[in-house]
Formats: structure tokens, sequence, C-alpha cells
């Protein structure tokens, strides 16, 4: 339920025809704008009301910043003249915001606004996607400004996408040539870069043995023939070389250190986010760009045949994948 100070914004947004979804709680508004940005791979927007409002946006905010999903939280705030004097629900917002953001912002005047939606808007979803916030005092949501003050942007660009360097592709595709026990894990950034179709071909073309994480899964799916998703544990114990396909090596994956893993195992890392890499081990070759263009580079300098599906490795996977689904079809439903 939408109050002051930015009932006039819902109002004005449902008039511009943008499609305007009421929810009870806050919370539950920002979990569904940042599920919104996931699938769309732009920022679901998220309106909330003063203090309370806003708080109730932090654990949300936290969520999608952690996750890497755009949304963009617009709160209203107390007029700035009456800052500090105990206004209507009066709370450090930005601040309050800031740690859980790519950019938490206050545009001063009605002027700015333009320059600092199109900024959290880029934010949101440049790079490694995020959360951003902006705060909108009571004041400058209720004053007015002449037009031609006003800077018209355009409307904010794709985002960028690059390309792997022509070395690292290189070492990438020597390490997986030579690898005995290879695999690739399909992790989350491969559904966000909507790379369904590069990465089956490049399994398809290559027989690598792979395995999603829980929010990859979907993008190849789990009857595919070359899913090893029922041996994980083995497969990843065993590996020498392990392709993570916008994966990142956190406690989901153990952090890629053994027991879990081998002691000498090489990682090649697929990321668009550069400061993901080398974190919590160290990789032998990262490819820095955008997962599905990274994947076409993949894909046109792998060999055709990578490992033969009549190979000890397969065999050994096959072997614990099946034996792991006999177990779990004798426990009762």
């Amino acid at each position: 339920i939408v109050g002051i100070p930015v009932v006039e914004v819902a109002v004005a947004a449902q008039q511009a025809g943008i499609k305007y979804i009421g929810m009870r709680n806050e919370q539950a508004a920002c979990y569904a704008a940042q599920a919104i940005g996931y699938l769309t791979g732009k920022a679901g927007v998220c309106l909330v009301v003063s203090g309370p409002g806003l708080l109730h946006t932090i654990g949300g905010l936290a969520n999608a910043q952690s996750n890497c999903w755009p949304v963009l939280v617009i709160g209203g705030s107390s007029d700035q003249d009456q800052e500090g004097m105990g206004a209507f629900q009066e709370c450090p917002q930005v601040e309050s915001c800031r740690l859980y953001c790519k950019y938490s912002a206050r545009p001063p005047r009605i002027d700015t606004i333009p320059y600092h939606v199109s900024k959290a808007i880029k934010c949101t979803t440049y790079g490694r996607p995020g959360a951003a916030y902006l705060d909108f005092p009571g004041n400058i949501l209720s004053g007015t400004v002449d037009e031609s003050q006003i800077v018209h942007l355009p409307r904010c660009p794709s985002p960028p996408v690059c390309l792997a360097s022509h070395d690292s592709i290189s070492k990438a595709t020597a390490l997986l040539a030579e690898a005995q026990r290879p695999l690739v894990v399909v992790g989350k950034g491969a559904a966000y870069a909507g790379a369904e179709n590069q990465v089956q071909k490049f399994l398809e073309k290559t027989g690598l043995p792979f395995l999603p994480t829980p929010m990859g899964k979907g993008v190849v799916s789990d009857d595919h023939h070359q899913c090893v998703a029922a041996a994980r544990s083995r497969a990843l114990l065993e590996a020498d070389v392990i392709l993570l396909l916008g994966a990142r090596l956190n406690w989901i994956l153990h952090f890629g250190r053994p027991p879990r893993y081998a002691q000498d195992v090489k990682f090649i890392h697929v990321d668009v986010c550069a400061e993901e890499f080398h974190n919590s081990v160290t990789g032998n070759t990262v490819l820095w760009g955008d997962l599905k263009m990274v994947c076409e580079q993949l894909l046109d300098a792998v060999p055709a045949k990578l490992v033969d599906l009549q190979s000890s490795w397969w065999s050994r996977l096959q072997e614990k994948a099946q034996a792991n689904i006999s177990i779990n079809e004798t426990c009762p439903p």
C-alpha cells in the first residue's frame, strides 16, 4: 500500500502506462521486483514510502546485490528542510541503503532527477548486476521547475558487451584439450546471460560432462545425457580441469578447495565481473566477458570432441550417478 509522500508518483506511473502491481508489504514487493529484473535483464522497480517502508526493503536489496539481480528501489522521504527535526517517518535512508547497493543517492534538485535515474538504472545492469536506491524528499516530489532547466536524457543504452581476449581463449581450449577428467559447471550467470543455446552447443560439440548450480538449472536440461548432477560430489572431487560458466566459487561450490576438490585441480573461470576472479582460489585461466559471447568464442575454438562417451572418466561418472539414482529410488516418498 503506497502512502505519503509517493502517492502521486504511483498515480503518475499508472497514467504514463507503466505496469503497476500493488502489494501489501514492501519486503515482498522488493523481492518480486528483483525477480522481474533477473528474468528480464532489466531493472525491476519497487516504489515504497519513507521510514519503515524503506527499511522493509533492505533485506531485499541485500539479496539482490548478493545474487546479482537488477532492482531499483525508489523511496519517499521527509522534506529536506525538516531533516533532524523529527519529521514524519524520518530516517537516514540513503545511508541505510548504501551498504547494500551499487548506487544510493538523493537528487538534490528536481532538474537533477533524470541524471540520477539514468545512473541508477545503468548501475543495476552494467557489469555485475545489482541493486540501486533513489531517495525522493517530499518537497522534491511536490515541487516545480521550469521545463527549460530539465535535461532530457536518451533511453539508457543496453549494457556493453565484451569478448574474452584471444590469448585467454587459446589457454582455455589448450587446458580442456589436455585434461583427462574435465568438467563444466553451469551457473546462474549462464541463465542471466540467456546463453542456453550457446552452452548446449558447446557441451554437445565437446562431449564434456556438466553439472548445474541450483540457479543454473534449466540452462541445459538435467535430463540431458551429459548431465552428471547425480554424481556431483565425485565429479567435483576427481575432475582435473573445471570450466566455470557464470558460477562463483562460493559456499555452493565449496569455495573450490580440498577436500571437496583435488589438490591440483585447474579452474577456467568465465564471468562478467573481473573482481570475481581469483577470489577463493587462484584460477589458471580467466575469461572476462559476456558469457553468451564467450561461449561462442569457445565453440569456435575447441575441437569437435574433447571427451569420448566411452572413456573411463565417463564410465566412473555414469556408474556413480546410477548408484545414487538407485539409492534415491528406494527411499520412501
